[in-house]
């Protein structure tokens, strides 16, 4: 008996040793996708193709080690129903995933950029499926989820900054600077959507500083665009009302993108997911900010409205499961009192938010 012990003990550490190097693969796999996507942003001209290079070896590198280690833990686990097959099939996708992105990124292949960014997204959520059959996905999923939302509004203020650029550009007497000004939105638009592409990647690995620094380099390509489009629009005209326009569009990009890094931040700051209370609260002005600014666009705020009744109700049962383990009965009845203006507003906003879709569809 003490020999079978002595080898289960010898199994679990095996595969808890295999969990963490194949995760740390992992991690540097969604790392250096997200490092290639942010070093071909530009010009190939301009290319960096010795730090790409780079970045493809720590890629293939890791890859092969993580098939490795795979191939081991699937052997260890496949007394569990199942899960050793489950394995394999996810490291085979995320392999496929890898070949994919590498064909696309190859300056001969001459491949549309938008297949680079299809390739790189598939890779985050490959890598995010390989973690959760090794149940080594990242707890925080809402923090996932905010995280994509946060990036969808930097795209979208992007799509109406470049709405608002092509509107001077429309008006631009000088066909040169007209052409600067469609060029610096063409890639303001580009920027914007590699960064949700570098989102989508790096989301499922979001508690490795590596990951988390390749978020912050697509947020500063992103920052570098809209400056570069902005000074293009003042170049090519006068008209204050036009400029003024480009000028907010701009500031709701930057906001966006700081809401974006802020919150990365605030999960880098903490070195874990954010307390309950921290965390619920968090989502609730990150919300609340996105339906403020998607008024005109009743679809989403519904959406974000479910997304905040959501957090709202962890919020609201942490408070009463206090309230109920609270000694104190003052303190008690105040959580519970607050507990039910919090549950009341909530109703109150996301009913409002139906309201507001019913009249919008009516008109349309």
């Amino acid at each position: 008996r003490n020999t079978s012990s002595a080898s289960r003990v010898w199994v679990q550490n095996k595969v808890d040793e295999s969990k963490h190097e194949i995760h740390s693969q992992v991690d540097a796999i969604t790392a250096g996708t997200a490092s290639v996507v942010n070093l071909t942003a530009g010009d190939p001209t301009d290319t960096d193709y010795t730090a790409v290079g780079c970045a493809i070896t720590t890629i293939s590198s890791n890859l092969t080690e993580m098939s490795r280690g795979v191939k081991l833990l699937a052997a260890l686990v496949e007394d569990q129903v199942g899960s050793g097959q489950n394995l394999m099939g996810a490291a085979r996708t995320l392999t496929g995933a890898v070949s994919d992105l590498l064909r696309s990124v190859e300056p001969a292949a001459g491949e549309p950029r938008q297949t680079v960014l299809t390739a790189a997204g598939s890779i985050g959520q490959a890598s995010g499926d390989l973690l959760r059959h090794m149940g080594e996905g990242e707890t925080d999923e809402r923090f996932q989820d905010i995280l994509m939302s946060l990036a969808k509004a930097v795209a979208n203020a992007a799509a109406m900054m470049v709405l608002k650029a092509k509107n001077v550009a429309q008006v631009a007497e000088d066909t040169v600077l007209q052409n600067r000004v469609i060029a610096a939105a063409t890639r303001c638009a580009l920027s914007t959507s590699q960064l949700v592409a570098c989102t989508k990647v790096v989301s499922p690995t979001i508690s490795s500083p590596v990951c988390q620094e390749q978020l912050v380099e697509a947020g500063k390509l992103v920052d570098r665009s809209v400056e570069s489009c902005v000074k293009a629009c003042l170049a090519a005209t006068d008209e204050g009302e036009l400029l003024k326009q480009v000028g907010a569009a701009a500031n709701t990009v930057s906001q966006a993108l700081s809401d974006l890094l802020q919150h990365v931040r605030h999960y880098a700051s903490c070195g874990e997911p954010i307390g309950r209370y921290d965390q619920a609260t968090d989502t609730i002005m990150t919300v609340t900010e996105s339906i403020f600014t998607s008024m005109g666009d009743a679809g989403e705020m519904v959406r974000q409205a479910r997304v905040l009744a959501q957090a709202t109700s962890d919020l609201v049962n942490a408070m009463r499961s206090d309230a109920e383990a609270e000694v104190d009965v003052d303190n008690s009845k105040k959580l519970l009192a607050a507990a039910k203006l919090l549950a009341d507003a909530t109703a109150r906003m996301v009913e409002a938010a139906k309201v507001l879709r019913r009249t919008t569809t009516r008109k349309d």
